[in-house]
């Protein structure tokens, strides 16, 4: 049985499970995926599995798959920081689906699921500076730009955007 979170129009989000493992799998060795997101390409595919599996397990963390026309093509989470904010990741990981408003659709009823159903007041992300598309994408979905974050110890993705929504924020756009 799949549960269903939210529906508008060919688009839901529905809780991982485990026969989703080959898209992750498949979306995690992606080198144009991995550029725009986290950007390391050296975990051994047997290491792979235990972070999946891991995201399954988490009691905090709310892990989605993104179907679009009953078509699995995207892993969308929001992770748990404290009592008033999640963060929220998203990959569209199927690429003939990229550019077509998806991304953007997904984000607003993780929003939704995240303000009105979990009950949080502050959502943010980090993105890469140069995603440019991504960055356009949550901010017609109200996110502001809230300046740059350093990890000197990460060779992969030493900088990122961070970026704030506030539940009761004017800028929302849900």
């Amino acid at each position: 049985m799949v549960l269903i979170i939210y529906s508008q129009m060919s688009i839901k989000l529905t809780k991982i499970k485990k026969s989703d493992l080959p898209f992750f799998l498949k979306w995690w060795k992606d080198q144009d995926l991995i550029t725009l997101t986290s950007g390391n390409f050296d975990e051994p595919d047997e290491k792979l599995p235990g972070y999946f599996f891991k995201m399954i397990e988490s009691k905090k963390d709310h892990h989605y798959i993104i179907q679009y026309d009953e078509k699995t093509i995207g892993h969308l989470a929001l992770k748990h920081k404290d009592s008033n904010t999640f963060e929220i990741t998203i990959v569209i990981g199927e690429k003939e689906y990229w550019n077509k408003g998806i991304g953007i659709k997904a984000i607003k009823k993780a929003l939704l699921l995240g303000f009105n159903k979990l009950g949080y007041l502050k959502s943010y992300l980090e993105v890469r500076p140069e995603n440019i598309r991504a960055i356009k994408a949550y901010e017609s979905c109200g996110f502001v730009k809230k300046g740059l974050k350093k990890y000197p110890k990460n060779r992969y993705q030493p900088v990122t955007l961070k970026m704030v929504l506030n539940k009761i924020s004017p800028k929302l756009k849900i």
